[in-house]
């Protein structure tokens, strides 16, 4: 009897291991992993955040479009979120304060963590809340020779409880990414023991990096879908780290055809579970 050749053996093999229950193809634990439905857990309050890198508001259209991101962020339709890359830098226009614009368009307070600030830039990261705001922290992130960089802390009141939020956009080197993980962590330590959610633009896209590991060892729980390029995203760049008090009931990267052309990102939405005070 002639051999079936291997190639089409292991064919049929595949296909017959599609057939059982609970099979999961590459692609399928991909796609779940881009997402996570799930409740709050009872007696815990539900916190609806996202992060979002929008490129200076121009879309892959190269159209600067403040208002089409605007109409983004009105869309999503959360408590808080922290942007990457707002304000005029290589793109967009000059003369339009971008952090002033998106609050006014959105109706949310604005805390402006700037990078650089001069004549030439006024550009860095934002938080957007319409959550009572306790305090709030520039850390700096910049490192010689390189970009500079940065992170905007503040202490949002979820029902009572405080919340840490910390928004970053880390650089392209991975020393320079070692060197602001570290300060980061440094800063929560630092800082009074509370919940805690990290969130922003990491530039990392191997999983397996020791700087996501670090990472997860303090914020034990992780949202990291594909997000980037917009127009095919393969990458997993825009991430959300929880502290163990938190509960990352639910995540998803938002796809439509606004997301896909208003940035080279997609945002990326999270549901998080806050202990109640008390």
């Amino acid at each position: 009897m002639a051999q079936t050749p291997p190639l089409l053996r292991r064919a049929r093999e595949r296909a017959a291991a599609r057939l059982k229950p609970g099979f999961m193809s590459h692609e399928d634990a991909r796609r779940a992993a881009d997402r996570r439905e799930g409740p709050v857990p009872e007696g815990m309050a539900p916190l609806h955040v996202a992060t979002w890198n929008v490129h200076s508001c121009v879309g892959i259209d190269a159209r600067f479009a403040p208002d089409r991101v605007a109409g983004v962020i009105r869309g999503l339709n959360v408590d808080a979120i922290g942007l990457q890359e707002v304000g005029w830098h290589h793109r967009g226009e000059t003369g339009i304060d971008q952090f002033a614009f998106l609050a006014e368009a959105t109706g949310y307070k604005a805390l402006s963590g700037p990078t650089k600030h001069n004549s030439q830039a006024h550009y860095g990261n934002a938080i957007l809340t319409r959550l009572p705001v306790l305090d709030t922290v520039p850390i700096d992130l910049s490192l010689p020779v390189r970009e500079p960089r940065g992170a905007l802390a503040a202490v949002l009141e979820v029902e009572g409880t405080p919340v840490r939020l910390i928004v970053a956009h880390l650089g392209l080197d991975p020393w320079e990414r070692n060197a602001q993980v570290d300060r980061i962590l440094d800063h929560v330590a630092a800082g009074r023991s509370m919940p805690t959610i990290f969130m922003g633009d990491l530039n990392e896209w191997r999983p397996s990096a020791p700087r996501l590991k670090r990472l997860s060892e303090q914020l034990p729980d992780c949202a990291a879908p594909r997000s980037f390029h917009a127009r095919l995203p393969t990458l997993r760049l825009d991430r959300i780290f929880v502290s163990g008090e938190l509960k990352l009931a639910g995540y998803d990267v938002v796809r439509n055809a606004l997301t896909r052309r208003a940035s080279d990102h997609l945002p990326v939405k999270a549901l998080i579970g806050v202990p109640r005070k008390g």
